[in-house]
């Protein structure tokens, strides 16, 4: 267990502001067979003894026998003769769940006594309290309904059927030891006000609706399920039918039958749907993209990184153009917010401290407009803002970032973190990154010809502009960059104040999307030379490492209080959305021919197998924000990130299609 772990977590101002609003239910069942007094129970919680020894109490992990995850989430436990099952549904887009429970038994069986007390601390998310912190649980509740209050939280739970016995206690000591590991508090104290109890025959059937208001007047919970079903089902449709004839061998090339390959497609259809959020803007409900759980927002750059593959590679057309507009509405001085404030969401609480947020949000708007062809949006409000990023870049703005005079994006100091490799701890910045950094003078010569293509007929003044300043860009950019001796790009270069030049030559994956983005500054010979010493160097089956082991600031593991892992972080550690970077390179360096596109496939495989559940990291459907580097590359970080299951999800997309998304790129 961790201090995020919990059957509902709701927003108190959407998508921030999360409130643990239900830890997990207390599940004891007393058979009618006059077996003893003990109930049979199937939840789970660890604690610390006298000795400081783990201890699980209860033990219900021990009859768990399957965990499903579809629409809904459903474990199954088995004990002896019976099958017990909790399912876990949410609601489409209200603080609100379903749980229900099921109890099968052998013909003839038993009957007996069902007992489901919540277990709550009704806090912040991030934070654990002892029963002393706590405050006060206020506790309403009569045969069918439990009303429990702390402050401005309360949460409301009803069974038609059921009985609520009032019964509050506490259970103290609540072990986490995830948090131990990473230096952070790790024990908590649990309310139970009571339990719903019922007297039940052979078999049966219940639900428990649970709903959480955020203010003095608690709401009923409304159970309708349908609602998340009928929104997601033509997204689904997108992905999840099988390949078509000719996608057959590419499938068996990993050993993927026809019904594996739309259990996969499907499987990250359904994980792309987790990150879609709402924000109000201006009392207007618009969409957003929370970049991982348990504990980002909404960030800029993982936003426009990710756009592509949770909304546009499923169909989700209306989605991604209000995700563009919330950002659009919130540029500052050419600035894409680097991310929302944690706890105020309001547009005016931004943090602005990105260079390359900007520079996907124009990629991820020319990939709009190619997938929707949506030319009222992109004349209204799209292209201007596009326009508005390139103006500011040219002519300078916060952070140091310009157009230098060879026309490369120059930006921030040694003590500044712009780029996506933005580790700082303590007031040290990690991997700074200053001066001319590789991948972002790719975003940009990208941004400048796909922009100068889409404004050919309408704009000729200003494509004409873009087209001579990239191609200007593209000679700068083989100067600066390219490095004949090690045969591959230098990371970035940066003149201090005294003139001096500083060149990091380290083999970094940021130089693989010179040779993944539609107009690369590269010639192919190049990009082929980049492809292969990433593959030799840096792929790994979850993703590409941030250094080559044989660098001297490799850092073969993640773990430890936040030094340390800050420390890793980019250091070495993998990161599986670079994998969607490095098949689009193969695909673009192969001219998407049938064993590129294997290749590409193949190189998927061990992510692909992860969301399915299966392979040694088998997951809950979802796909990690990091890997250790050393083998056997354990995943660490968020348990779900945003633009990990995008790539995947959006290359699957390419490398099916057998184009380029953008197809006029080079």
């Amino acid at each position: 267990p961790r201090r995020y772990h919990g059957l509902l977590v709701a927003a108190a101002r959407q998508p921030v502001g999360r409130i643990m609003a239900l830890n997990q239910m207390l599940e004891q069942w007393w058979p009618a067979d006059g077996a003893g007094q003990t109930p049979i129970e199937f939840s789970s919680g660890l604690f610390r003894d006298s000795e400081g020894k783990e201890v699980f109490a209860p033990q219900g992990h021990a009859y768990l026998e399957s965990f499903k995850r579809g629409l809904s989430v459903q474990w199954q436990y088995r004990h002896k003769d019976f099958r017990f099952t909790r399912e876990l549904f949410l609601h489409w887009h209200e603080h609100a769940a379903t749980i229900r429970y099921r109890l099968q038994t052998v013909p003839g069986g038993f009957g007996g006594r069902l007992r489901l007390s919540p277990m709550l601390t009704l806090r912040d998310f991030h934070a654990v309290r002892g029963k002393e912190e706590s405050g006060a649980f206020a506790v309403e509740a009569d045969s069918q309904l439990l009303i429990v209050r702390r402050g401005e939280v309360s949460v409301t739970m009803a069974s038609e059927s059921g009985r609520f016995v009032e019964d509050p206690k506490w259970w103290y000591g609540q072990h986490y030891p995830v948090e131990t590991g990473r230096g952070q508090e790790d024990t908590e104290d649990l309310f139970v006000p009571g339990g719903f109890e019922w007297d039940l025959p052979d078999g049966f059937e219940q639900e428990i609706l649970l709903s959480v208001q955020f203010g003095s007047e608690p709401a009923s919970p409304q159970c309708d399920m349908s609602k998340r079903r009928n929104r997601l089902t033509p997204h689904l449709r997108c992905l999840w039918t099988g390949p078509t004839d000719g996608d057959e061998e590419l499938w068996s090339s990993i050993a993927f039958s026809a019904e594996k390959a739309a259990s996969v497609k499907r499987a990250l259809v359904l994980a792309a749907d987790d990150f879609i959020a709402e924000r109000q803007i201006g009392g207007e409900t618009l969409s957003t993209v929370l970049a991982g759980y348990p504990w980002f927002a909404d960030w800029g750059r993982d936003t426009f990184v990710s756009l592509g593959g949770l909304l546009l590679a499923t169909g989700r057309f209306d989605e991604a153009r209000a995700t563009l507009r919330v950002f659009a509405g919130a540029i500052r001085n050419g600035l894409i917010p680097n991310r929302f404030d944690d706890y105020d969401d309001s547009v005016t609480a931004a943090h602005y401290n990105t260079v390359d947020a900007s520079l996907w949000f124009i990629n991820a708007a020319l990939q709009y407009r190619h997938a929707t062809g949506d030319l009222a949006v992109w004349d209204e409000w799209l292209c201007a803002a596009c326009n508005r990023i390139i103006d500011a870049y040219l002519k300078g703005t916060d952070h140091g970032i310009r157009a230098a005079g060879d026309g490369l994006i120059t930006a921030g100091s040694p003590k500044t973190q712009l780029t996506w490799m933005d580790a700082a701890c303590d007031g040290q910045v990690l991997t700074a990154r200053p001066g001319k950094a590789v991948e972002i003078n790719a975003l940009w010569h990208n941004a400048l010809m796909g922009m100068s293509e889409l404004l050919a007929e309408s704009d000729t003044k200003t494509a004409t502009h873009y087209r001579k300043l990239a191609k200007r860009i593209k000679r700068s950019f083989i100067k600066v960059f390219w490095d004949d001796e090690l045969g591959h790009l230098r990371d970035y270069v940066w003149v201090a104040g005294c003139g001096a030049e500083h060149v990091d030559r380290s083999l970094r994956p940021n130089q693989i999307l010179v040779a993944s983005l539609a107009h690369s500054p590269l010639p192919r010979t190049k990009q082929q030379l980049v492809v292969e010493m990433v593959k030799a160097k840096l792929l790994t089956p979850f993703g590409l490492r941030t250094l080559p082991v044989d660098h001297p600031d490799y850092h073969p593991h993640y773990a430890g209080p936040q030094s340390q892992r800050d420390a890793a972080y980019h250091q070495g550690t993998i990161w599986p959305w670079l994998i969607g970077p490095y098949a689009e390179a193969v695909l673009r360096v192969g001219r998407f021919s049938q064993p590129a596109r294997q290749e590409a496939l193949r190189a998927m495989l061990p992510l692909l197998e992860m969301v399915l559940g299966r392979g040694p990291y088998g997951s809950v459907g979802q796909l990690h924000e990091i890997h250790e580097a050393e083998s056997p590359h354990r995943p660490v970080g968020c348990m779900a990130q945003a633009w990990s299951v995008a790539e995947v999800l959006r290359v699957v997309r390419l490398i099916e299609r057998g184009t380029s998304d953008c197809p006029s790129g080079s």
